[in-house]
């Protein structure tokens, strides 16, 4: 043995000495034994409600470090959800799960022994229960506060059938008629069980060819045992009116019509190159003349300082240099042997005296809601001719499905003007209706997306709508469920469509449409909007509500 090994021995036998002597006197050291690890927290919390349906991530904290051996997985359960994966670090526990149904309770037992703590030494048991999301309910009262019998029952109906069934619907072929629902008889043999029909033609009835007055197709439907449904593309007069009166033209050039003063200058201020100034005119003697000036007298424009008139209105169309003069200053109307009624400016592109596309009309959303307007002299007319046409239906005791100012956000329509003007054209109506006794109303309102701004609230609304165009199924099923996901408090109805994907395919996609109702007629392609193959598809499945299979609403 080497001396540096020698010396270590010998130290290394005397500090075993020291240490045997000094604890001959204190028993052997014991390891304390670790309280079981308590649950101090889980998310979702105990007693949790409203918890997403589908998969779910649960979280349980303890007051101390654990463990969850894999042998113990198999141990914990979640009613009949699936346990797809337990992970403990540190304090937590993470349990992630799949197959949640909405409206369930839900019971997480994690037995004892399934959660360890760092000596081994188990966790309480936990016990865990929670709700899943359910969908919100739904009212069963209407928006309407004293709705006809038929109404409620109607409404009641659709509340009963909403996402357990769809009802089947078809468009009138332009108004008031039931040819596309009489095309789809013929073609599966069963009727549809809505029908909707259209008030687009108000200006020109009655006439001999559209006589809203007459109710016979849409009472000869209810009768028949369908649902009704209505709609108004509401035409109004192309026309801006910039001025209304009877002024006298005398024979010797002493009248005049002076549109000069600031507020005739602001309404030219929408006027376009292309537009034309008409001046309606009536008591026209032989040999009357019109003639149009500047502010100042001076020639507008060649051609206008004097001219033969005839009929009942002359015409100046706005040229670049017209146009300048009018927006600065105005423009005066003189001539003899006839009297001015009126002035107003019609759009370039009007081909027509009414339009209901914003783009074709200088109808003003925003004044047809403000009393001694010229628009709200049109708006409340048109009121009281709808108003007194629903309330024969209503003294039939026909309920209808009522879908005013659809696509508002969509911006094309008149009406779609802004928000603010859209949601008080909305209450007006409403509050109109009420006013003239129309309780036989269920109100749509058709959603466009992002148009939270545009809805005019729950009081005024029964049934959300949304119109799709050239959608696939899935397009189709993400429309569904974004407004679900908006409205759900609201039943939720496909309320125009055209080249969608096959009912079927929607419906096992999960969308839960009340209805549908593809538009009458082709599209651009000169295809139907619902092909032969689309209609045949629909109404073979046993969850289409067909015109048959109807309770009796009346």
């Amino acid at each position: 043995m080497n001396k540096i090994l020698h010396k270590f021995f010998i130290l290394f036998a005397g500090i075993l000495f020291l240490s045997a002597s000094a604890c001959s006197d204190v028993d052997d050291p014991v390891i304390a034994t670790l309280e079981p690890a308590q649950l101090v927290s889980s998310t979702p919390e105990n007693g949790a409600e409203g918890v997403p349906i589908g998969d779910v991530t649960i979280v349980l904290t303890y007051d101390q470090n654990v463990f969850c051996p894999t042998a113990g997985h198999s141990r914990i359960t979640l009613g009949d959800a699936t346990i797809t994966s337990v992970a403990a670090k540190l304090s937590n526990v993470t349990i992630k799960a799949t197959g949640l149904q909405k409206g369930e309770i839900y019971n997480l037992v994690v037995p004892e022994g399934v959660v360890q703590g760092p000596t081994y030494v188990s966790a309480q048991p936990v016990s865990i229960s929670f709700t899943a999301k359910d969908d919100p309910k739904i009212t069963a009262t209407l928006c309407t506060p004293n709705p006809t019998a038929q109404a409620l029952k109607l409404y009641q109906y659709l509340v009963s059938t909403y996402k357990e069934k769809v009802i089947s619907g078809t468009m009138a072929n332009v108004n008031w008629n039931v040819e596309g629902a009489d095309a789809v008889y013929a073609l599966t043999g069963k009727y549809p069980a809505m029908n909707t029909f259209d008030y687009v033609h108000l200006p020109f009835s009655p006439s001999s060819w559209i006589d809203y007055s007459d109710i016979t197709p849409v009472k000869d439907w209810w009768n028949a045992g369908g649902i009704v449904s209505a709609m108004w593309h509401w035409n109004v007069p192309v026309s801006a009116r910039l001025w209304t009166g009877e002024t006298a033209m005398p024979d010797d050039w002493s009248g005049n019509v002076q549109l000069t003063d600031d507020a005739f200058v602001q309404s030219f201020a929408i006027a376009k190159v292309g537009d034309i100034i008409r001046v309606a005119i009536k008591d026209l003697a032989a040999g009357a003349q019109g003639s149009i000036k500047g502010s100042n007298w001076g020639e507008i424009a060649s051609g206008y300082e004097y001219f033969d008139i005839s009929g009942s209105y002359y015409e100046m169309p706005v040229t670049g240099e017209i146009l300048e003069k009018l927006q600065s200053s105005g423009m005066i109307l003189s001539g003899h042997d006839y009297t001015v009624t009126g002035v107003y400016l019609i759009p370039a592109n009007s081909q027509g005296d009414y339009a209901f596309y914003k783009e074709n009309t200088y109808f003003d959303a925003a004044k047809a809601t403000v009393s001694g307007t010229w628009e709200n002299e049109i708006f409340t007319a048109d009121l009281a001719k709808i108003a007194t046409s629903l309330k024969q239906l209503q003294s039939e005791g026909i309920a209808v499905i009522w879908r005013p100012f659809h696509e508002a956000a969509g911006g094309w329509f008149w009406w779609g003007k802004d928000a603010e003007s859209c949601k008080k054209l909305w209450i007006a109506m409403f509050d109109y209706f009420q006013a003239q006794g129309v309780n036989n109303l269920i109100w749509v309102w058709t959603s466009e997306p992002n148009d939270a701004d545009w809805y005019p609230g729950d009081a005024y609304v029964d049934i959300i709508g949304r119109d799709l165009y050239n959608k696939d199924t899935a397009a189709s099923n993400s429309a569904y469920w974004t407004e679900f996901e908006r409205y759900g408090h609201k039943i939720v109805a496909l309320t125009e469509s055209g080249t969608l994907g096959l009912l079927s395919e929607q419906w096992n996609a999960g969308a839960r449409w009340a209805w549908f109702m593809p538009w009458y007629g082709t599209n651009d392609n000169g295809e139907n909007h619902a092909t032969d193959a689309w209609w045949q598809d629909a109404m073979s499945q046993d969850y289409v509500i067909t015109r048959d299979q109807l309770p009796n609403l009346k």
